[in-house]
């Protein structure tokens, strides 16, 4: 009995060796498997949005002689063309072209031709906060000292 106990515990040791060896091979798969799987969604949420006729970003520059605008999109910088017949917003008011400022997040749809040219039917513009002014709250007040009532 001995002699069987000296002959089975290497056994298990190997055993027992590979068996730890192939748990931990398989959880290093499923890991690569997760990333390379969100690596596969955000390419196809990339690809969806590339097919998408419309576009969300902040202009990076604008260029008045040539109708384009430059934004910077979630994939990148993307170029733009408007056109005279391109309806530009902001807000509520309707607006032309030069009145967009570099930094303004836009949304916009376009069309694309058959050769390849993107053109803008319409934008929607917005400022950010911080590239707003802030409102006028009047004269400052310059004293800090408490209010004191007199009796």
């Amino acid at each position: 009995m001995n002699v069987a106990r000296k002959s089975i515990l290497p056994i298990l040791g190997a055993a027992t060796f590979f068996f730890v060896s192939a748990i931990r091979a398989g959880a290093q798969d499923s890991t690569n498997q997760v990333r390379s799987s969100a690596e596969t969604a955000r390419e196809e949420a990339r690809q969806r949005r590339a097919k998408m006729p419309i576009a969300k970003g902040t202009i990076k520059e604008i260029d008045l002689l040539r109708h384009q605008l430059k934004l910077v999109t979630e994939d990148g910088l993307r170029t733009f063309t408007y056109t005279s017949r391109t309806y530009i917003f902001r807000d509520k008011e309707k607006i032309t072209a030069d009145n967009l400022k570099v930094g303004e997040i836009v949304a916009l749809s376009f069309n694309t031709d058959k050769d390849g040219n993107v053109l803008v039917q319409r934008i929607k513009a917005r400022t950010p906060a911080e590239l707003m002014e802030p409102p006028s709250t009047g004269p400052a007040d310059v004293t800090n000292s408490p209010a004191v009532s007199h009796p």
